[in-house]
């Protein structure tokens, strides 16, 4: 759930359980396509294999910047859920009007992070033509552990993680796109904003409070004094609006994978064999890549590296110590998270069918998979 900047954290225990990557690719064979239509209904009908290779043309280009210029502005929304303001940043690729609307991408930090957190993914995914919001939410953000300057207070941050933070989490998320809606309107910077097509990540508690946002239809807490395990919110927390979701470091417990079966659209979950949440919450790499494994089929995707830790997934910049898998992790990620993104909120078959395919493959490292079920 962390979303603290790395140069405040302790160190993790380093004693991490191995989770075997899985097999290779899971790939689905399939007829060649005779019509774009076609080869959407082969992607998304969990009944049918996956196409042979279809090379994307340019790529490589999914993994370098983009061509856009970006606008990066702060704003906000005030008078949140229970009253609170939730701090926003924006990017904005340029130019912005209605003629050429883009699709969203909403950002939720993880626990203790802010709307800082996930700067190299919006980064990335603005460059290529998306709008992309990063929420801080109040109560769950890094006002837990600011007691003063330069201080980090690792016992202030487990206030912070409860279900009720996860519900307001989640209310935030819906209160930004109702607060769009009239926003858009007022304010030419958001022209081009396409709320028809809108996506939904997070990294850690952001990634939790994406399956909930997504359909997952319990809370899932581990055992603690001030986190009392699972609960069912009083009303759905669902948001219809929500079109496909990407989880960085999600996490789900025991009897509680069942929850998951309630998220029917397209979901890719991003963790690594490193991806655990030390003493401060118990969560092993196997229970974030159990969230890939009991997603309903049809639907799932999993991105998963050998070098991947816990904060490489937080989007920052590359660590001194481990600036060559960060390096690779970053890179990679932000070029399949943005294939994905223009798959299914762009509806790019060339997007779609590279990821079915063997292309992906060529940007793997040993003991690192992508699959599919």
């Amino acid at each position: 759930m962390l979303g603290v900047p790395m140069a405040t954290l302790p160190a993790f225990d380093s004693h991490r359980p191995h989770v075997p990557g899985g097999s290779a690719v899971r790939r689905r064979r399939a007829a060649l396509a005779v019509s774009i239509g076609f080869v959407l209904a082969l992607l998304i009908w969990p009944g049918v294999s996956r196409s042979q290779p279809v090379a994307l043309s340019g790529d490589a280009g999914l993994f370098d910047a983009g061509p856009f210029a970006l606008e990066r502005f702060d704003d906000d929304l005030v008078d949140g859920p229970g009253g609170r303001t939730i701090a926003l940043r924006l990017r904005v690729p340029q130019p912005c009007a209605a003629a050429t609307p883009r699709p969203l991408i909403l950002f939720s930090h993880g626990l203790g992070g802010s709307k800082a957190g996930g700067a190299r993914w919006g980064e990335h995914w603005a460059s290529h033509g998306f709008v992309v919001i990063h929420l801080q939410h109040p109560g769950s953000d890094e006002s837990l552990w600011r007691t003063g300057p330069g201080t980090f207070d690792p016992a202030r941050l487990r206030l912070g993680m409860t279900p009720e933070q996860a519900v307001l989490r989640a209310l935030d998320v819906a209160a930004v796109l109702d607060w769009l809606t009239g926003r858009q309107a007022r304010d030419p910077r958001l022209a081009c904003l396409d709320l028809a097509r809108v996506g939904m990540s997070g990294h850690s508690f952001g990634a939790q409070t994406t399956q909930i946002v997504a359909g997952q239809d319990r809370l899932v807490w581990p055992a603690a004094a001030n986190q009392p395990g699972s609960a069912t919110p009083a009303a759905p927390l669902r948001d219809p609006r929500i079109r496909a979701a990407i989880a960085f470091s999600p996490a789900i417990r025991g009897a509680d994978e069942a929850a998951l079966a309630a998220i029917t659209l397209p979901f890719m979950v991003i963790t690594g064999a490193l991806d655990d949440g030390g003493a401060l919450t118990g969560v092993t790499p196997a229970m974030r890549r159990a969230v890939y494994e009991r997603l309903p089929p049809g639907n799932a995707w999993l991105l998963w590296f050998a070098e991947g830790d816990h904060m490489v997934f937080n989007g920052g910049v590359p660590r001194a110590a481990r600036k060559a898998a960060d390096t690779h992790v970053m890179r990679v990620t932000a070029g399949m998270s943005l294939a994905f993104w223009r798959a299914m909120l762009q509806s790019d078959t060339r997007a779609a069918v590279w990821l079915s395919g063997d292309g992906p493959r060529a940007y793997l490292s040993t003991g690192d998979a992508f699959e599919s079920r």
